[in-house]
């Protein structure tokens, strides 16, 4: 016969198992990528670099790409990893709106004599989606007394979950005096289908994601896709170009802007500003090539 102290200890051994079992699991949720973002962001540790956009008519450079850069315990998070967390948690509109701030204070206080300059904001679905965005965004620019041309927002066929919503939003943006940017197209014709339905001003033609082959073929999708760029007016930035060869090919199509490490890797703000402002060595890439 098992008496009541036996029950009670078959309880509290149950009790302490599953206690046990349940330890690790808390300490891995609390300890997990997106959690700690979320402390990043809010305790605003994360950092911002800008990979410089580059006129290969002049060399000059003439706007940047905003990048977040974030580093734990000394340890650099790689960007695929934790924006990633943050598109698959609820943090994607923190992680932007952070990079927002960061890129007003910045411009404002580094960038603020460079005429024309501009920075580039990558967007997620979730931006795209929230209807408070313009207006942050406006109040953003209203507190820092910076123009609505400072900032252009890219945006990734990715984004486009409701074509409707996207397009009431861009079209918000757009109105107060932001560009858009389709980012990733020259791989496919995918990255195409949205300039009718949405507002478009720049395309980013992705060299990355484009092999040796395809980058000199005669009929290569990203040369005919820079044709239409004309025909309809638009910008086009070729981003990943990371060899001469690669330059050659693209002022051959009458590409002007482009970024990548041929020009520079993306650089702290004091070293962007100097980047600017240095016109010693800005003709380099282009030695030989008009």
């Amino acid at each position: 016969h098992q008496g009541p102290g036996w029950k009670l200890f078959i309880t509290l051994a149950l009790m302490m198992g599953a206690f046990l079992y349940s330890v690790p699991r808390i300490q891995r949720h609390y300890t997990s990528t997106a959690v700690q973002l979320r402390k990043a962001i809010r305790a605003n540790v994360l950092d911002v670099h800008y990979q410089p956009i580059v006129n290969l008519l002049t060399g000059h450079v003439v706007g940047a790409e905003a990048l977040s850069r974030w580093s734990s315990k000394g340890t650099a998070i790689p960007s695929d990893t934790f924006i990633a967390a943050a598109e698959k948690s609820d943090l994607a509109c923190e992680l932007t709106r952070s990079v927002i701030r960061r890129v007003a204070e910045d411009y404002c206080t580094h960038l603020w004599a460079c005429k024309d300059f501009y920075i580039t904001i990558n967007l997620s679905a979730q931006d795209i989606l929230d209807p408070t965005f313009p207006d942050f965004v406006a109040n953003i620019l209203a507190t820092y007394n910076l123009p609505a041309s400072v900032m252009i927002f890219e945006v990734t066929e990715k984004a486009f979950l409701s074509p409707i919503s996207a397009a009431t939003q861009l079209n918000r943006l757009r109105a107060c005096g932001h560009r858009i940017a389709i980012v990733d197209v020259g791989s496919s014709y995918s990255g195409l289908t949205f300039i009718e339905s949405v507002p478009v001003d720049i395309l980013k033609i992705d060299l990355v994601s484009i092999t040796q082959d395809t980058l000199l073929a005669k009929d290569a999708l990203w040369r005919h896709i820079a044709k239409i760029a004309r025909t309809l007016e638009l910008n086009v930035v070729a981003e990943g170009v990371d060899t001469q060869q690669q330059l050659s090919h693209l002022i051959s199509e009458e590409v002007v802007f482009a970024q990548g490490c041929l020009f520079s890797k993306a650089l702290p703000i004091t070293a962007l500003a100097r980047r600017y402002f240095s016109m010693s060595g800005e003709h380099q890439y282009f030695h030989g090539l008009k």
